[in-house]
């Protein structure tokens, strides 16, 4: 046998690990495979990005779950993949274009400029796949998705000829959000909102009435009637706005019909200023608050969405005008300042209104302003033609199956916003503005619609033996035909284009194809032997903040194509800030690397760390620490390395020890309390683990198997058994026992750290290939712990006896040493100890006298009930014992540190009690309140004897 060298180094052992599961194809997934079918397909990162933490705790918890579905017998399949990102992946290579040529992707063209992201792609796509190996993670490698693959290309196509075909896709003239800067659409979840110093402008708008107007546009009101009976009325309307430049769009003003201040207005109409103008006065008691400002609001129906309500609830009454161009310029409806970029426009149309008297003020304001994600420029609401998809009859499906628990999510909280979100049933703009993506499979071709009515159908034609769909709309004097044809038939394609139909320019939602993901990257529309396997999938790890982008509309599009939900949970992991709640960035300079983590710390230890911080919280804290070299770290991976380095050590131990002793049969009648506790303790981890693993709570089952393995295993059991690890009648006992449990340790800690653990796992295996307790504990062997038996739960080896006991012993040792260390004996001299203790506890204490001589480093002289104080000895208590230690000191010393003791247990007492309300009773696991009520029973004791 090779050793384990002295000092654990996981750049060592980590690529020798991975390849070692690569040459065994461990993470490969066969359908025809035997096994209850698990799967987990991965949120396709972006490909413009590396990974950063939020990725790696993502994709830390699947693995771990992937892993132990593997050990646990079932047919398992994690689906990696990468998604094209399409606006953030045009946006960075036509930067780049941009700066290295100074062209613009017209200057390009359309072909030109898809190669070249394609050739951005191959060059840098790669990187986020080995990032993830890196990691360890262990999916399917073999089966990597992208976005735009062949076959997820023709999922697309389906999914989209099959809405439309089913009327649930159309065309319209919508107010969206416009992104100036890449010229395209973007959803509203795709929008993030920033406090921006700004200004109110108040604008007059003259009220357009002879009598008024034959006296100027003046301020002074004008009376109306004769004598004492005469009606003062305003001559203009003060509107206030941060956006003076939209007035050249305004379409009406509004009022509230019960303000009196207003209501004889509504039906007349104001000039609009600078353009000169009429536009109606009109009524709308939703948009107008008549507490607010003047009661007076601008209606700018194409560049506000408030706004677009009014003219949406008043068609007819007032119109819709469009004063932008895509590139954020004033268009031909703004008048004189058309072709002005909207922020020159605003400047000068102040300038203009100051000029004119018709600016009453100018204040200072604060307002929240729409940013794309994407540009991270402001968004600009914009009336343009997009295509649709008509989500009420999508999102009913997608709401009952979380209503009736079909779809659980985890922490359940998080159904409240896909119930939310889903239950507006707003219609979902598809269409983007870009030339890299699924380009809509429509073609047009427009027609005369000047003497024709208007129409709205959709016919079914067949053109040799396909099927294709085809739409005529005309509405008012817009007239087209829209085809949608199937995927796989360009010959079709080309006939059309043959008769003058263009297809449109437009792309696809990148949400449109990741919606897919579940059933395309498994083979659909196909019928597929991994379709038939894996689908529906087990479980969605993602974060909260794409449930409604992602989540969402993968259950619909899952229920539409398949008829059959996409996963059975969602299981939401926490979002990683840095350590003052900020998001990380690179902008901020906050980010942290996992990759230069894993190359400072190891993979194990950074997947540790985070499995530790994967709690049910939203949000979760990191404190960023800046290297000398610039880069960013975090002490919070320190114990992650810990760890690491305790699991090595102890296993060397462990292996060390393990290499002299021969194995024999299991005679459990010698069995001492610690074999039985360490035992029944494994089995309480293995219970503990699986419930924590089943109810997604990732950071109890780390503190689970951190707890087993570095308290219970090393820190008590192999500190026990030491002695008993030479050759004696024992020997070969305690031997078995310790390679029992650490076979089974290491298979508990393995889906959190792999690398560490198969590599221990190796050694295990040179020295005592066979190493269960016959009929308590029989694994299967296996030369990889990846392919390892997951432990199982054996209740025979439970033991509340022996837990018991043991916890008393523990707490008797512990408290010795506490005299020793507050006494400042040194830790090699043994001390002189009498117990005084009541009947039961003083045979258990004389039955493991020597264990605990062994570790509380003593010399046990007495143990009797009512045992008197010895003079000048030092006092403690546990357990319902009383300790003394002889000879330590004198009376007052021990009264003061007594009356120590007492206030530190009422402390005790009350934070215990303040645990124990009736929610942590109902939902904390029974062993943990009986633990709590025992540390009470135990407190009160100990409080009782010192009184």
């Amino acid at each position: 046998m090779t050793d384990l060298p002295k000092t654990y180094d996981p750049s060592a052992i980590e690529p020798a690990i991975y390849k070692l599961w690569l040459d065994a194809n461990a993470f490969r997934a066969n359908p025809a495979d035997p096994g209850q079918p698990y799967s987990i397909v991965i949120p396709p990162p972006n490909v413009t990005g590396a990974l950063h933490l939020g990725h790696a705790i993502n994709n830390t918890l699947q693995d771990i779950l992937t892993r132990v579905a593997r050990m646990r017998g079932m047919n398992t399949l994690w689906v990696p993949g990468i998604d094209h990102a399409g606006i953030a992946t045009q946006a960075v290579v036509e930067k780049q274009l941009k700066e290295k040529e100074n062209k613009t992707r017209h200057d390009l063209g359309r072909e030109a400029l898809v190669a070249r992201i394609w050739q951005w792609k191959e060059q840098y796509g790669d990187r986020i796949i080995e990032q993830l190996k890196r990691l360890g993670s262990s999916a399917d490698f073999s089966r990597t998705r992208f976005t735009l693959d062949e076959g997820l290309a023709r999922a697309v196509r389906q999914t989209f000829f099959k809405l439309f075909k089913d009327g649930l896709i159309y065309k319209g003239k919508r107010l969206v959000n416009w992104d100036i800067h890449l010229q395209t659409s973007i959803s509203d979840d795709e929008i993030y909102h920033e406090t921006v110093k700004t200004s109110l402008w108040h604008v007059k708008y003259p009220i357009a009435e002879d009598d008024l107007f034959s006296r100027g546009t003046g301020a002074s009101p004008v009376a109306h009637g004769r004598g004492a009976h005469a009606t003062v009325r305003p001559t203009h309307m003060v509107v206030a706005t941060t956006r003076p430049e939209t007035m050249l769009g305004d379409t009406a003003v509004a009022v509230h019909p019960d303000d009196p201040r207003w209501n004889w207005a509504i039906g007349k109409q104001v000039r609009l200023p600078l353009l000169n103008k009429l536009i109606p006065i009109i009524a709308d008691p939703i948009l107008v608050n008549m507490e607010f400002g003047s009661g007076v609001v601008k209606v700018t129906p194409a560049h506000d969405p408030n706004d677009y309500a009014v003219w949406q609830r008043q068609k007819g009454a007032i119109d819709i005008i469009n004063i932008l161009t895509s590139d954020g310029r004033i268009n031909e409806n703004g008048g004189p300042y058309a072709g002005l970029k909207r922020d020159a426009a605003r400047k000068k149309v102040v300038e203009d209104l100051t000029a004119q008297g018709l600016l009453e003020k100018e204040e200072p304001y604060e307002t929240q302003i729409g940013h794309s994600d994407r540009s991270k420029t402001a968004v600009e609401p914009y009336l343009s033609d997009q295509w649709f998809v008509k989500m009420a009859p999508l999102a009913e499906p997608a709401l009952e199956v979380v209503r009736n628990n079909k779809i659980k999510f985890f922490p359940e909280r998080h159904a409240q916003q896909y119930l939310s979100w889903l239950g507006e049933k707003r219609d979902w703009p598809i269409s983007r503005q870009l030339w890299w993506g699924h380009r809509i499979p429509i073609w047009t071709k427009e027609i005369d619609a000047s003497a024709t009515a208007p129409i709205d159908s959709l016919q079914s034609q067949t053109i040799r033996g396909i099927q294709i769909i085809m739409r005529t709309v005309i509405d008012g004097d817009h007239g087209a035909n829209y085809v949608c044809i199937p995927p796989g038939h360009p010959d079709i394609e080309k006939e059309f284009e043959s008769q003058g139909f263009i297809q449109d320019p437009d792309v696809l939602d990148t949400w449109f194809s990741s919606a897919l993901w579940p059933h395309s990257t498994l083979g659909w529309p196909d019928e597929t032997p991994d379709l038939k396997k894996w689908y529906p999938t087990s479980v969605l790890v993602t974060g909260r903040d794409i449930i409604t982008l992602w989540v969402a509309r993968m259950v619909m599009t899952g229920l539409y194509n398949m008829g059959d939900i996409p996963f059975h949970h969602v299981a939401i992991n926490p979002i990683i800030l840095d350590g003052k709640g900020e998001r990380m960035s690179k902008s901020k300079g906050n980010g942290v690397d996992p990759v230069e983590i894993i190359e400072s710390y190891g993979a194990d230890a950074l997947r540790f760390t985070l499995t530790q911080m994967a709690t049910e919280t939203q949000d979760v804290r990191l404190p960023v620490k800046k290297l000398p070299d610039g880069r960013n770290t975090s002490d919070k991976f320190d114990s992650g390395r810990n760890f690491a380095n305790k699991l090595w050590n102890a296993s060397r131990f462990a292996l060390a020890n393990l290499a002299e002793i021969a194995p024999a049969a299991i005679d459990e009648k010698s069995w001492s309390i610690p074999d039985r506790w360490i035992l029944s303790r494994l089995m309480r981890t293995i219970q503990e683990a699986d419930a924590a693993l089943s109810a997604y709570r990732f950071d109890l089952y780390a503190k689970a198997c951190y707890d087993f393995f570095w308290r219970d295993l090393c820190d008590w059991y192999i500190e026990a058994i030491k002695p008993e690890l030479k050759p004696g009648p024992r020997q070969s006992q305690v031997a078995s026992i310790l390679a029992a449990t650490l076979d089974q340790a290491l298979r508990l800690l393995h889906p959190m750290i792999p690398f560490i653990t198969e590599t221990i796992w190796g050694k295990l295996n040179e020295i005592r290939p066979i190493r269960g307790l016959e009929g308590r504990i029989d694994p299967a062997p296996s030369e990889l712990l990846i392919k390892a038996q997951w432990p199982q739960f054996n209740d025979d080896l439970t033991s509340e006896g022996a837990e018991h006991v043991f916890t008393q012993l523990q707490n008797l040792i512990i408290a010795i040493r506490n005299i020793r260390n507050e006494y400042k004996v040194d830790q090699k001299t043994p001390i002189t100890i009498s117990i005084s203790a009541p009947g039961d506890s003083g045979r258990q204490i004389l039955a493991n006298k020597s264990l605990i001589e062994n570790l509380a480093i003593c010399k046990l002289v007495d143990v009797s009930a009512d045992l008197p104080a010895p003079p000048n000895s030092a006092r403690g208590a546990a357990s319902n014992c009383d300790l003394y230690a002889h000879n330590l000191i004198d009376s007052a010393t021990q009264d003061q540190r007594l009356s120590k003791r007492r206030e530190e247990l009422i402390k005790q007492r009350a934070a215990l009690k303040g645990r124990m309300t009736e929610t942590y009773i109902a939902k904390a696991p029974p062993q943990l309140v009986k633990q709590t009520q025992d540390q009470l029973a135990e407190i009160e004791a100990e409080l009782s004897r010192l009184s």
